[in-house]
């Protein structure tokens, strides 16, 4: 045979190619580059046979192609146009929010609560819907908590210290305070989503959940991966305040950031070790003994903070003390 293939290399021998142009342009060259020529044109032509059939096949397919490609660019644009329009990615936002507020019932002792969608509703303030859920606790309307969802929204924090006077713009801060008055609540949150949040909100928020002095909670929540622990804590902690009577501008924002801040380590490290349990069986007895210890700082924590919503505030001797992971000292209770 003329033609053999060994791997990657070619061997040709005794093969004559008439053809008048080949000879032409080989006779136009010095004899000693006329192999690499040759060499060079047989991998350009075999590359033209590949792009020929290449380009055949698309002539044969256009049609079915073409038809599917405009059927999915259609659904796109038309998926792209819902997702634009305001109001149907705020209702689909609450829902979330809603739907997730409901699964924190269910595992939580907060059946009584009444949880309503006011997003197209108007509140106090005239032509205002801000503040798009409302809770009432055990179902007393006046022991409330708001929430103004913001999933799909990157609005920036606000603080009063780098906030332009004559900005008109949304803020988060500007939307607590809004929907305070125009809800009329006792307890408070804005909330955002991991993936969408402007990078002010995630830089205040190093932990998930920040609480603004006199104002109101920032809570970040992950509906991708359906993560809605911050919530569950917003929720836990807005309803003790509610139910305290204290309204958020009598409470110490550094202790209560404090004990927020001691909440999310100690629940995440709990939920780790927790996951420890029933992945790892041999080192069970170890593990349970660190539950053991987690749910009992849980524990102490938590009286912090019935002891700073009964008083509105902590005495420097507690704080200390809650920064030691210490029992809470009643004396000044």
């Amino acid at each position: 045979m003329a033609i053999k293939l060994r791997k990657d290399t070619l061997e040709i021998k005794n093969i004559q190619v008439e053809n008048p142009l080949m000879a032409e342009y080989l006779a136009g060259l010095p004899e000693a580059q006329r192999e690499e020529a040759v060499i060079k044109a047989l991998g350009i032509g075999i590359l033209a046979e590949i792009k020929g059939e290449i380009a055949q096949f698309l002539n044969e397919t256009e049609g079915e192609i073409g038809k599917r490609l405009a059927n999915l660019k259609a659904l796109y644009e038309l998926r792209e146009m819902r997702y634009r329009e305001t109001s149907s990615k705020g209702l689909d936002a609450e829902q979330k929010i809603l739907q997730a507020l409901k699964d924190i019932q269910t595992t939580s002792a907060f059946s009584d609560d009444e949880i309503t969608d006011l997003s197209t509703v108007r509140g106090v303030l005239p032509r205002n819907k801000t503040g798009d859920l409302l809770i009432e606790v055990d179902g007393c309307n006046d022991v409330t908590i708001g929430l103004e969802i913001k999933l799909d929204k990157g609005v920036k924090l606000g603080q009063i210290d780098n906030r332009d006077p004559a900005a008109q713009t949304d803020t988060a801060i500007g939307q607590l305070l809004e929907m305070r008055t125009n809800r009329e609540t006792d307890a408070n949150a804005i909330v955002f989503d991991e993936d969408s949040m402007d990078a002010t909100v995630a830089a205040a928020c190093p932990n998930g959940i920040k609480y603004v002095q006199a104002i109101g909670f920032v809570v970040i929540v992950n509906t991708r991966r359906g993560d809605y622990e911050n919530l569950a804590i917003f929720y836990s902690i807005a309803r003790e305040m509610a139910k305290a009577r204290f309204d958020v501008n009598t409470l110490e924002s550094a202790s209560v950031a404090m004990v927020v801040e001691r909440l999310l380590y100690l629940l995440n490290d709990y939920r780790s070790v927790e996951k420890e349990v029933g992945s790892i069986k041999k080192s069970a007895d170890k593990i349970s003994a660190s539950l053991t210890k987690l749910s009992k700082f849980v524990g102490i924590t938590e009286k912090y903070l019935m002891t700073l919503l009964q008083n509105g505030k902590l005495s420097e001797e507690q704080v200390m003390r809650l920064y030691q992971s210490a029992e809470i000292d009643f004396k000044d209770s």
